[in-house]
């Protein structure tokens, strides 16, 4: 099962006066749910991005399982180890619901006629209709395109789920029904999720709530 592990890690942006990330040291293993909170500025994105492999470590160490992010492959690695899910859903709006999660599969190779019944086991799995997964994005509500994308999220091989913000444009009630299959990926198909949000409702379900502060984790 996959773990990612932070070693000391401080990120400073070019020409910045202050680290957006400084010292930060913590592990996130599979089989839990992790929410990170904190205020706009205080580095939690900047965090996601390094665990995401977009941005390296100016100090510190990143490890997917013991191994540097820095010696891998980061495309690789963004295809195959983690999935990320997004506030704004970044499905594509001129492919069909069922297309949108076909696509991550035939991207590794995956034939169409093989990705087709994966994708509607996985749709299916978070709630959407058969009669759904033929619509655009645009047909969906808010809560249901959370859902496609979570669904996009398990197409590929990755057990590592980084959520940005994934119920900061939902109601109350598709907030509840998105926490719950995010905690569910966890504790019954063995996922590291990892959650970066202002929702105090999702830092409450999460196995484990931790706040940044001026660049620093903490436990909450």
């Amino acid at each position: 099962m996959p773990t990612l592990t932070l070693d000391n890690v401080t990120y400073k942006y070019k020409n910045a006066q202050k680290a957006a990330v400084s010292g930060v040291s913590c592990t996130f293993g599979a089989g839990r749910a992790y929410a990170i909170v904190g205020p706009s500025g205080s580095g939690k994105s900047t965090l996601l991005s390094l665990l995401a492999g977009l941005d390296l470590p100016t100090d510190g160490t990143v490890s997917l399982d013991g191994a540097s992010l820095a010696g891998l492959d980061l495309d690789r690695y963004r295809r195959e180890s983690i999935s990320m899910i997004f506030q704004a859903f970044h499905l594509f709006p001129l492919l069909t619901v069922m297309e949108n999660v076909c696509f991550p599969m035939e991207l590794c190779g995956v034939m169409p006629g093989d990705a087709k019944p994966r994708a509607a086991a996985l749709l299916e799995g978070v709630g959407i209709t058969k009669e759904q997964m033929g619509r655009f994005p645009a047909k969906l509500s808010g809560g249901e395109r959370q859902r496609v994308a979570i669904a996009r999220s398990l197409a590929s091989s990755a057990k590592i789920i980084l959520a940005d913000e994934p119920t900061g444009n939902l109601d109350g009630a598709n907030t509840q029904n998105i926490i719950e299959i995010l905690c569910s990926l966890a504790h019954e198909k063995g996922y590291c999720v990892v959650i970066v949000t202002h929702d105090m409702e999702v830092a409450e379900a999460a196995d484990v709530a931790l706040r940044m502060r001026d660049g620093e984790l903490q436990e909450r």
